[in-house]
Order: C-alpha cells, then sequence, then structure tokens
C-alpha cells in the first residue's frame, strides 16, 4: 500500500455540553472511567486524537439511551438542542460530521425530528437505538423515521443498547456480558429488518449496524435473502456493519459474509481507541484484503453513503 488509507471511522461518540458536567440534562459519569467520561464531553480530545493517529473523517452521534435509558418517555427539547450541537460541529472542526438524533420509536413525532436535522439543519445521517420498550426496527412506530432517512437517502447507524436483563449479564461475565447482552439486542435489530419487507418498501435505506451484532449472521445465513445462493450470487442488501476496531479475524468474518462493500471502519470511540494508518492497514492485510478492498473498507464505503445525498440532489438538477 504506498499511499495512505482515508480512514473514515463511522462509530464515534460526543455528548452536547448539555449532557455533560454543569449541563442543564447532566449525566453522571456513571460506569466510565474518568478518561472515558472526559473524552466524551470534549470533542478537542476526539479531533487531536484522530488527527495524531491520520483518521480523515469521524461520524460523531449522541444516542437517545445514552441519556434516557432504554425504556420509557423523552425530551423532545433536549433531542432538538443536541441536534442543534450536533449540526455546529462540521462547522466548528473539519473532521467531524455529525449524525442527527432522534426517538425513532416515538412514531410521527420521531419523525418529524429526524426531518428537521436533515432536511433543516444539514446532518449527515441520524443513529437510532437498536430497540426500545421491547420494539425492533420492523415496528410500525419506527416506519416514518425511516421513510424520512430513506427520501433523504442519508445513513442510519442503529446503535446498541443494554439487554433488559443486563445486570444479570454482568452479574456472570463482567461488562462483556453487558457488550454481549447489546451484541444481542443489535442482532435481533438486523434479523427484525432481514424478515421484513422494509428493504423493498424502502429501497434507498441505508443501515449500518455495530459489530457487537455480528452472531446474528449464523441465523440470517439459514436462509432469505442472506442465505447461501443468495450471498454465492452477490446480492448485498442495503445494509452495513462496521469493524469496531481493527482484529483481522473480525474483519475476514465480516468482509468474507457481507462483502468488503458493505463494511466500514468504525471503533465505538471513546472506548476503543483511534485507528491508526499503520495498524489498520496491516489488519486489512492480514484480513486478505486487496488495495481495492482495504481503501473500502477503511473510508471509502463511508463517503460512498455519505455522497448519496448530494448524488441524489446532482440526479435531480
Amino acid at each position: 500500500m504506498t499511499t495512505p488509507l482515508d480512514i473514515v471511522d463511522v462509530h464515534t461518540h460526543l455528548w452536547p455540553p448539555a449532557w455533560g458536567p454543569g449541563g442543564k440534562y447532566a449525566k453522571p459519569a456513571s460506569g466510565f472511567a474518568p478518561e472515558i467520561y472526559r473524552k466524551i464531553t470534549t470533542p478537542e480530545a476526539l479531533v487531536e486524537e484522530f488527527e495524531a493517529a491520520g483518521v480523515q473523517l469521524s461520524i460523531v452521534t449522541a444516542t437517545i439511551e445514552s441519556l434516557f435509558g432504554a425504556e420509557g418517555p423523552v425530551n423532545f427539547a433536549a433531542i432538538r438542542e443536541a441536534n442543534d450541537w450536533l449540526a455546529t460541529l462540521s462547522r466548528d472542526h473539519r473532521t467531524l460530521a455529525g449524525f442527527g438524533v432522534t426517538d425513532a420509536f416515538a412514531g410521527e413525532e420521531g419523525a418529524r425530528e429526524a426531518e428537521r436535522a436533515i432536511g433543516e439543519l444539514g446532518l449527515s445521517g441520524l443513529v437510532i437505538d437498536s430497540s426500545r420498550d421491547g420494539k425492533f426496527l420492523a415496528d410500525a412506530s419506527v416506519r416514518p423515521t425511516l421513510e424520512v432517512a430513506a427520501h433523504y437517502r442519508v445513513p442510519v447507524f442503529v446503535h446498541p443498547v443494554a439487554h433488559p436483563n443486563s445486570q444479570v449479564l454482568i452479574a456472570g461475565a463482567g461488562m462483556l456480558g453487558n457488550s454481549l447482552g447489546r451484541g444481542l439486542m443489535n442482532g435481533v435489530a438486523f434479523l427484525s429488518v432481514i424478515q421484513s419487507p422494509l428493504l423493498d418498501e424502502l429501497p434507498d435505506l441505508h443501515l449500518i449496524f455495530a459489530t457487537l451484532g455480528l452472531g446474528a449472521i449464523v441465523q440470517a445465513a439459514r436462509g432469505g435473502i442472506y442465505g447461501r445462493a443468495e450471498r454465492a450470487a452477490g446480492k448485498r442488501p442495503n445494509i452495513y456493519f462496521d469493524t469496531m476496531g481493527h482484529d483481522p479475524a473480525i474483519i475476514r468474518t465480516l468482509t468474507g459474509f457481507f462483502g468488503a462493500e458493505r463494511v466500514l471502519a468504525g471503533t465505538d470511540w471513546p472506548i476503543l481507541a483511534a485507528l491508526d494508518q499503520k495498524n489498520l492497514a496491516a489488519s486489512l492485510a492480514e484480513a486478505g484484503l486487496n488495495d481495492a478492498e482495504a481503501r473500502l473498507v477503511a473510508g471509502g464505503n463511508a463517503r460512498r453513503l455519505l455522497g448519496l445525498r448530494e448524488a441524489q440532489a446532482q440526479a435531480a438538477e
């Protein structure tokens, strides 16, 4: 690989000032280590770490669960303020791009905020929770928000939420049990989509899932749109998975199942450190990717998704 990778991290988090220390919706550090809490409330920490690592662009999200938990009512005034702040990131920091946040399970109210975030504020995509109040993405309440995303052709990051029995999982396996539970919730969200008519009815809908939900591919491989025959024929619906780091074995599994054109580099920063040029390039090579495939995963696929809206506008003109 003679030229540096164009790295786009599709999975990073920051909390708006109103969510941080002293803010009117202030969230406690909770289970975060002090350094993680400092980073998630400090945009400059993200910018500095990623620039030093050679990451060209970071997709920043602030999730509904982060502020309101995984069930119960949400305060849309707080959501609107968060989106207003996210819209300033790309203006203040050229290496950051915000995804709008909304409660996709709130029906038309969630869709209205998605419309405002994308249509009025110009945010690059959406982040939604994988589940809320026992519902998943195929639930009718989510459809209006997904229709907004499909209309504008912006990507939607489906973020994992805690399992309802997370304390039991943590008691049994420590914090890795919590991560496994989140993966289960993300995986069920993925399965709910591929077993529904959403992808056929909304062909311009592009969904990104976190690698925590990777275990769901065992079920997806049993038939339907991810059956063996369909995969052999190269059929790839508009569903993507991030890498959540740069483990070569995980990247090999993701690209082997979904294809290199459906895998995107990501970290879950500040939980994981930034992807750096040297280690990511080595991992992509060890995963068996050629130069073109490596560049798709590192940033090419993300750039394509982020450019779909502009391409649509140009076509309309």
